[in-house]
């Protein structure tokens, strides 16, 4: 068995001015909010995602119209869509993600179903597509109209993009380069993708890991920024387990104009729970959002008095909406300006 302590100094972060390596962090304990609404009826909210003024949300254990769309401004659910079963347009293992040109994409983990819904007042279109289906993915986004971007975390290249008229591409360096059998496990992580500054973050979900790739003109990606912090994890018969008493992973994240927003439990404020006991009660979820800018610069830190379940961004602006415990589930929006 090998054992390590791995502490890592990035390169890039050697080569930063004294300036940026002594920002003060600014810490913020009364950061205002607004309910955008309080009617989350659903024993475990899934995904969130905000386009345009909507923020949709996905009622997991729900089988019937599980995607709820809420008007931000009017505070109203507009519609309910999208079912689960064994139809031929039903899903299976939905995944949600936003569509560039406008709308909301449900793809199915099993099949190659893809649907685009789109809402014009409150009215809801549809359109059925095709998409393959990449059964080693466990995230994914739409990069534009037929440009599909997977997370693979078996593999050696985590990054899988296939184009209906261009040639798939693979590429992203995995956090650790050790030899393991068990990294779809370890390397799983929440992907997003800032359409203006063409940039792609990952977060890991194992360890406190995130990672920027560019989009170049050249139609190339490359790694831009990484942050590593102090990992203690042992290698035992091929397999990584990560030290229980290491510092926790961020839980959710969400991209706004200027910053990568992490859900991640601030020790400094919050007690420290085990895995076992914060699946048992809703009230050990996290309390705390780190601001990170696109340097991964880590520049606030709020502390809200409630915790917090799914985040989601508006890239357009630096609002950031999260499903919190309040006691019961609310959608609210915060404004990081």
């Amino acid at each position: 068995m090998k054992s390590f302590k791995y502490i890592f100094i990035a390169a890039i972060a050697m080569l930063s001015s004294c300036s940026e390596k002594n920002v003060k962090i600014q810490r913020i304990s009364n950061q205002a909010y607004k309910v955008v609404s309080d009617s989350i009826y659903s024993r475990m909210p899934g995904s969130i995602l905000y386009q345009d003024g909507i923020v949709y949300w996905q009622d997991v254990p729900a089988f019937e119209k599980f995607v709820h769309a809420i008007d931000v401004k009017t505070q109203t659910e507009i519609i309910s869509f999208a079912n689960k079963g064994e139809g031929p347009h039903d899903f299976t293992a939905p995944e949600l993600s936003l569509a560039p040109e406008g709308g909301l994409y449900i793809n199915d983990g099993n099949k190659a179903l893809e649907i685009l819904y789109q809402i014009d007042g409150a009215n809801l279109s549809t359109q059925i597509r095709k998409n393959e289906n990449n059964p080693m993915a466990t995230r994914l986004l739409h990069l534009d109209n037929g440009t599909t971007l997977f997370l693979c975390p078996d593999k050696k290249e985590l990054f899988h993009i296939h184009g209906e008229n261009t040639p798939d591409i693979s590429f992203g360096e995995r956090p650790i380069k050790d030899e393991i059998n068990n990294a779809y496990d370890v390397f799983q992580g929440n992907v997003n993708y800032h359409p203006k500054k063409k940039m792609l973050v990952y977060s890991n979900l194992t360890f406190p890991y995130l990672a920027v790739y560019k989009h170049s003109a050249d139609g190339n990606w490359s790694r831009t920024n990484e942050l590593k912090e102090d990992w203690d994890y042992t290698i035992s018969e091929g397999k990584l387990r990560y030290s229980p008493e290491g510092k926790k992973a961020a839980m959710e994240m969400a991209l706004t104009d200027d910053y990568i927003v992490l859900l991640q439990r601030d020790t400094q404020v919050e007690e420290t729970v085990s895995s076992k006991e914060r699946g048992r009660s809703m009230a050990l979820l996290p309390h705390s959002l780190f601001i990170y800018d696109y340097d991964l610069q880590l520049r606030k830190i709020v502390n809200m008095p409630f915790p917090m379940l799914r985040l989601c961004g508006d890239v357009e602006t630096n609002t950031v909406y999260a499903m919190c415990v309040n006691p019961e589930f609310e959608l609210i929006s915060i404004d990081l300006e």
